[in-house]
């Protein structure tokens, strides 16, 4: 990637409250990236740490009340999506901007045919098609997504789909326009393992024959090492680490990206045993001052700085940043997470 190329998606200093009973969740807290064309940027984090709500929120699709977005922006294409009107977004959303959600069985209608909701995928965007033109694109997809006889497939229902099908269904509607960018919400959470891979390679393929960029958010670092080129760490609400897959995995620079790795199961190796993170992430109604990661880091030792201080995302390498007080310890924590499991948590295949 050329370093003048313009990013295709640009997010900055995003910022996502919820409005509850007893109170205000800054879910989303200053949040900033950019997106190239041909990047698979992979979104990782556990539960509740702001993946999902950050990529939800650009396309409009948090319902407010309770969600606001209170601060940031998000430019594509020139304009800020935070800034558009429900009918300006409706152009954008499943034409330019397009989203596989991880259950694909709530995101269908059930009462309607597979071929009736490709269809109006398409045609709102196409209104000029006809409806033979509609029908052979919409067969046309399904092929592309490796569903078999996908005319007989196009008159089916989503409960005639087994599940790994209706999220290839659901992988075809998203690039049915050729969108300029992709979003997979953990595409493959409800699918065995075999599915899984297969999905993968569906997935895989789309955003290559459609030339999107793509967003992948997962808690499953097996699923970035094999689909994205670049990382982003998130912990309640924060990125804490963002960088280039080689970098990342090759040498983690901050304590929650060590404690993702050595929580990971090995393929290539055998191991003494996982290394989990200690403790729970924080409750979001009131998260922990300073660094957010600090009642759970290794690393804090006491010091007064992890809690006081939020410590600032700066560049420590070329396509690396970080949010660590301590990141030159770093290094440290990881020879100490290898001993303990018995093989390098930084080489080798992720299961």
């Amino acid at each position: 990637m050329s370093v003048n190329t313009e990013p295709v998606l640009s997010v900055r200093d995003l910022t996502i409250e919820f409005v509850v009973p007893g109170g205000v969740i800054r879910a989303v807290d200053g949040v900033s990236y950019d997106l190239y064309p041909g990047d698979v940027l992979g979104v990782v984090g556990e539960s509740g740490s702001g993946k999902s709500v950050g990529v939800m929120s650009m396309l409009g699709l948090l319902p407010s009340p309770p969600a606001r977005i209170v601060g940031g922006s998000v430019i594509f294409e020139g304009q800020d999506l935070l800034k558009l009107n429900r009918r300006q977004l409706r152009k954008i959303r499943g034409k330019r901007i397009a989203m596989v959600f991880q259950d694909p069985m709530a995101a269908l209608n059930p009462v309607f045919k597979i071929g009736a909701q490709l269809a109006e995928a398409i045609r709102i965007h196409n209104p000029s098609a006809t409806r033979a033109e509609v029908r052979r694109r919409g067969i046309e997809i399904l092929e592309m997504v490796g569903i078999p006889e996908p005319a007989a497939r196009y008159d089916q229902y989503p409960h005639q789909f087994s599940g790994g099908m209706r999220q290839r269904a659901m992988i075809a509607m998203a690039i049915a326009n050729r969108p300029a960018v992709l979003i997979a919400d953990e595409p493959t959470t409800a699918l065995d393992v075999t599915i899984q891979a297969q999905v993968l390679d569906v997935l895989k393929t789309a955003q290559e024959e459609t030339g999107a960029a793509a967003i992948l958010i997962t808690h499953d670092l097996g699923l970035v090492a094999e689909m994205a080129n670049r990382l982003l760490v998130m912990y309640a609400g924060r990125v804490v680490e963002t960088g280039s897959i080689d970098r990342i995995f090759g040498r983690p620079c901050h304590p929650y990206t060590v404690g993702l790795l050595g929580s990971v199961p090995r393929l290539d190796a055998d191991m003494n045993r996982l290394v989990p993170i200690e403790g729970q992430p924080p409750n979001m109604a009131e998260p922990p001052s300073g660094c957010r990661f600090h009642p759970r880091c290794s690393l804090m030792q006491g010091r007064e700085i992890c809690a006081a201080q939020v410590p600032q995302l700066l560049q420590i390498g070329p396509s690396h940043s970080t949010a660590c007080h301590f990141a030159e310890e770093v290094d440290g924590l990881v020879d100490r997470v290898n001993r303990e499991m018995g093989v390098t948590i930084t080489s080798g295949d992720l299961a």
